[in-house]
């Protein structure tokens, strides 16, 4: 089983580094959240790059006076009672305008649950299986609603206006994850099946009516190992009467996401170092980053085309700096970026972010929409 699982982790990981950027678009709903009434996108917004703050894992664009919170943590076995969550970094991270988090975006955990038919009659729900909770699994949407309330306990008011299956997520992992799935099933074992989906959730909370999206992907390996988890699990909130108003500059923030390649090798090895598996796996990890980048452009002309151009306004924008064409929102009637791929987004024409005395850089340059 904990091969199994480490098999699992690294699909994980390599899902992961084209994946949150990617799978952000299949989170826009279709109608729902473009029906609050709001004055429009923040007038300019400066995004600075970050660091993931205790590995850096991972490199972001943020709103320039934004607060990060959490990060990667690890599980340790010994606390936890043994290793099916201990194998693999876990992430949770928190983006917000404030303190209170009043327009943020979130990125859960990955929890490995025991659940199946390998899982011994006299471990019943609630009890530990080699470090993970014995949980039957839910469907998505029961999911979510129970990680909704993990989040918001003090939420009141709670009324789901939306919510959709994600068969084009399912698509693209199952994509990515194909090459390891044939190493899982060339081991005899049943590769995992996958479930998306997301909710979004209205409620108040403090005094204020928010609007929360949700989305997850549930990982289901009870077959073979005894195991689900949810993956991908992200939550982007604002108040609802400003849902509109900041919807684009999350979106801004989740296509931000560029995986720190030395960290995902180095992550590789630390899972696998001791198993004749993991190793063999490694060597079909630079073929399968080959067909991920081969493939990039194509999924996301896809997920685009399919599920994002049809919901937010978007442009191709040519970067002069590094001479590529980028494709991004085009709320914004100005686009701005400096040499170490940071952006200014402005409705303001009389705005010259190099004459800005807020911001330390002085390099930005326009870049020209291409239609």
């Amino acid at each position: 089983m904990k091969y199994f699982v480490m098999l699992l982790a690294l699909i994980t990981v390599i899902v992961w580094a084209p994946g949150w950027a990617d799978v952000k678009s299949f989170a826009a709903p279709k109608s729902e959240y473009r029906k609050t009434t709001s004055p429009g996108v923040p007038a300019t917004v400066v995004f600075r790059k970050i660091a993931e703050p205790r590995e850096g894992a991972f490199t972001m664009l943020i709103p320039r006076d934004w607060i990060v919170n959490g990060g990667i943590f690890r599980v340790n076995p010994n606390q936890a009672g043994g290793t099916l969550n201990a194998i693999e970094a876990k992430i949770d991270i928190a983006i917000g305008s404030d303190p209170r988090g009043t327009v943020m975006m979130r990125r859960l955990p990955k929890v490995n649950y025991a659940d199946g038919p390998m899982i011994p009659f006299t471990h019943g729900p609630g009890s530990n299986y080699n470090g993970a909770m014995v949980v039957r699994m839910p469907t998505v949407n029961d999911y979510l609603m129970w990680a909704f309330k993990q989040m918001r306990p003090q939420a009141t008011g709670v009324s789901v206006v939306y919510k959709e299956d994600l068969p084009k997520l399912v698509q693209t992992v199952r994509r990515l994850s194909e090459p390891l799935n044939r190493t899982i099933a060339q081991l005899g074992m049943r590769p995992p099946e996958y479930y998306a989906g997301l909710v979004i959730i209205e409620y108040n909370e403090g005094g204020t009516r928010f609007k929360e999206l949700i989305y997850t992907l549930l990982v289901d390996g009870r077959a073979s190992m005894g195991v689900w988890s949810n993956d991908l699990t992200t939550a982007m909130r604002a108040p609802a009467a400003e849902a509109d108003r900041w919807k684009p500059v999350i979106d801004i923030m989740a296509n931000s996401v560029q995986m720190n390649p030395q960290w995902i090798a180095g992550e590789l090895k630390g899972q696998g170092e001791r198993t004749e598996i993991v190793r063999k796996l490694m060597n079909d990890i630079a073929r399968i980053d080959r067909e991920i980048a081969a493939h990039r452009d194509k999924t996301r002309s896809e997920i685009m085309t399919d599920n994002y151009l049809t919901l937010t306004d978007q442009n191709d924008y040519k970067n002069p700096y590094t001479g590529k064409v980028e494709r991004d929102t085009s709320n914004w009637k100005q686009r701005w970026v400096n040499s170490s791929g940071e952006y200014i987004y402005s409705n303001n024409t009389g705005y010259d972010p190099n004459a800005d005395p807020q911001n330390t850089r002085h390099d930005y340059k326009l870049t020209r929409a291409l239609r």
